[in-house]
């Protein structure tokens, strides 16, 4: 050692037991500054910048890695206007409040929040698709981004991706049309305002939520392109439409668009809603198939619903009654007398049969989705759809829809969610589950095609 320097040498050696007591020492502390109640938790107090730099910075990494192993469907075409369309009500009500949209800012509350909001608009172009599906499937911890209410539902998910994709190109008087109904590009939206109904339980409100999506015809909004981007419900059963909204405000079937408007209003006012579509006017052929309740019979009583606890509004048709017609899937067609004679299809200009082999065609898919529409295959524990679905067997038992004229795509995904076991709805939606696991993909596009095809009345 050199004159005048002194040094000193520490030799640590790390054991376990040294390690755990570190280990020890540090979650004490921890806790003991949570104890002494001296952190800011304050939203006004904001985060260091170092702090959310590391919060967003490990939130992009996470959404990074976490996306991954989403793999987008081949079939998606993000551009598709009845995609687009088909969410935009649903951004209105869930997002605007927090996001914004074209013409709508956010609110003075909205940006204090901690993290606060970003606009989408701004935004969405820094995410993949991929990207963007895990966040609104999935949403953020902490930061008040919530996670889709219905998570088995990822055709609704990437519905809303395909509107946001197409946000930052949308103008003010577009998303008015959209997402609010139309008529409102010319007011002035307070932040907040005309996105969200109130939440006071009047029906005006109610039918606001409705409207967004579904017209106040009952007959979807869209033209076009997006003209089938929503099921019609003008003119069902109003039991089943009653049923249908109970049973999404109850989560007894999934649906991220319909859960959140559905459980927004107290039973009264969905029993107003369903009897307000049931009266609405179907522009389908009244001859065949599409043939429903007209105005001038009684609406049957909506105290058939099958939710435990829905409302006895009066005397009507009897639930006991209901519960006691299933047909039974090995019943002879002809002799269950469901077929309603020849002429309830002869504008359909498609012959019983379908051809021989895996249909080529759109007219041998039509073929083969009129055969087990109306035929069946006993065989195969099919029923003929108009069992239950033709005029008569909706006379028998109000619960079960009509189904000329839904979209396509509407028809097939449903199928589909009843196939693997995913779909709920009144309490008959039990009836469909064997159906639709004993059909075939091939023959599940069949028959949504021709019921898509039912002609449809010019206005």
């Amino acid at each position: 050692m050199k004159r005048g320097a002194f040094t000193m040498r520490l030799k640590v050696v790390l054991t376990w037991k040294r390690v755990a007591g570190l280990a020890v020492i540090g979650i004490a502390g921890a806790l003991l500054v949570g104890w002494s109640g001296l952190v800011s938790i304050a939203a006004s107090s904001g985060h260091f910048a170092v702090t959310r730099w590391y919060l967003g910075w490990t939130m992009e990494n996470a959404v990074e890695t976490q996306s991954m192993l989403i793999v987008k469907p081949k079939d998606l075409n993000l551009d598709d206007p009845a995609l687009v369309r088909r969410s935009a009500g649903h951004y209105a009500t869930g997002c605007a409040a927090c996001h914004g949209a074209p013409g709508v800012p956010q609110s003075p509350v909205v940006k204090e929040m901690t993290p606060a909001p970003p606009r989408l608009e701004e935004k969405v172009n820094e995410w993949s698709d991929e990207e963007l599906f895990w966040m609104v499937k999935n949403g953020i911890k902490y930061s008040g981004m919530p996670a889709w209410p219905a998570q088995e539902r990822d055709d609704e998910v990437w519905a809303q991706v395909a509107f946001l994709r197409a946000l930052p190109e949308m103008t003010r008087t577009e998303y008015a049309e959209l997402a609010l109904g139309g008529g409102l590009a010319d007011n002035d939206l307070e932040p907040g305002g005309e996105t969200t109904a109130a939440l006071d339980g009047i029906f005006e409100n109610a039918l606001a939520d409705c409207v967004r999506c579904h017209g106040r015809d009952g007959l979807g909004r869209g033209e076009g392109d997006a003209e089938d981007a929503f099921p019609i419900i003008a003119g069902q059963p109003a039991p089943y439409l009653y049923a249908t909204l109970r049973a999404f405000a109850l989560g007894r079937r999934d649906s991220g668009f319909m859960e959140p408007p559905a459980s927004r209003y107290p039973s009264e006012v969905l029993e107003e809603l369903a009897r307000y579509f049931a009266d609405q006017p179907v522009p389908l052929e009244r001859a065949g198939d599409a043939a429903v309740l007209g105005p001038e019979a009684e609406v049957p009583n909506l105290a058939v619903d099958p939710v435990d606890d829905a409302p006895v509004v009066d005397a009507g048709l009897a639930s006991d009654a209901m519960e006691t017609f299933l047909m039974p899937l090995d019943t002879p067609q002809d002799e269950a007398g469901v077929l309603e004679g020849a002429g309830d299809l002869a504008y359909a200009e498609i012959p019983l049969t379908a051809s021989a082999g895996p249909p080529s065609t759109r007219e041998d898919v039509l073929e083969l989705g009129q055969r087990i529409a109306v035929e069946g295959f006993g065989q195969r524990k099919v029923p003929a759809c108009q069992s239950c679905h033709s005029p008569a067997g909706r006379e028998r038992n109000p619960l079960y829809p009509y189904l000329a004229g839904q979209p396509e795509w509407y028809l097939s995904k449903h199928l589909r969610l009843w196939k693997e076991s995913r779909r709920g709805g009144t309490r008959f939606a039990h009836v469909m589950d064997e159906i639709a696991r004993n059909l075939t993909e091939e023959q599940i596009e069949a028959v949504s095609a021709w019921y898509s095809s039912l002609a449809k009345a010019k206005p």
